[in-house]
């Protein structure tokens, strides 16, 4: 049979099973907690910055130019994420890892509709992160000469190890954990109490029944 749920139930069944929630919403965030600080390893991000054009001293910028440097800054960015430069990257420094390991640790992207590029690079080590940044930024230039004979990518600013881990990231952790604990703990406290059939109200009879009450009898504790 389809039951009216009102409010004061929902909050009277919440209400019966609340240990059983808060205990869950504490095991949910201490696990999370423990996890993300000492079982996971921490990622670090360095990033180099680089400049597509390089008007010299004296030279007025042509807004022309401008515009042809934002348009190879698309092309650019995949070569520096391609498998080109990854490849000469290991090799120059001989690293123990696949072309394709590699490029999923580099980020490639157009800063902000500028003729600017980041490249970063995530490990779990921020020494060896900028490193490699640096080392792929530095490739990056070597072969966009090679390939597109062009001489118009400089470094701006250099890779640093960076001092704080980008993932994990315990607190954001331990509040999903705690949010999809107390779900959890809701969804069962009502999973529990419709699946118990068992007359403890006289409003029991009338809803699980379907049989009118004729009365209830008092009990009284005896001394």
């Amino acid at each position: 049979m389809e039951q009216e749920i009102e409010i004061r139930e929902i909050v009277a069944i919440v209400s019966k099973r609340w240990k059983a929630i808060l205990a869950l919403f504490i095991f949910a965030v201490a696990t999370s907690l423990v996890a993300s600080l000492y079982f996971i390893q921490p990622v670090y991000e360095s990033s180099a910055t680089l400049l597509v054009g390089k008007p010299t001293e004296g030279t007025q910028v042509v807004i022309q130019d401008v515009q042809l440097n934002r348009q190879l800054v698309k092309t650019y960015e995949e070569i520096a994420r391609s498998g080109v430069v990854a490849s000469a990257v290991i090799q120059d420094l001989n690293l123990d890892m696949s072309v394709n390991q590699l490029r999923g640790m580099i980020n490639v992207r157009q800063v902000s509709d500028t003729e600017i590029i980041s490249i970063s690079v995530s490990d779990n080590s921020p020494d060896r992160a900028a490193f490699l940044a640096n080392s792929v930024a530095n490739t990056f230039i070597t072969k966009v000469g090679t390939i597109m004979n062009l001489d118009n990518v400089s470094i701006i600013d250099e890779a640093e190890p960076s001092t704080s881990a980008v993932s994990p990231r315990p607190n954001l952790n331990a509040a999903i954990a705690g949010v999809l604990a107390i779900m959890l703990g809701v969804f069962m406290a009502f999973a529990l109490e419709y699946m118990d059939n068992t007359i403890k109200t006289p409003k029991d009879v009338e809803q699980n029944l379907e049989l009118p009450l004729l009365g209830t009898i008092p009990f009284f504790e005896g001394e």
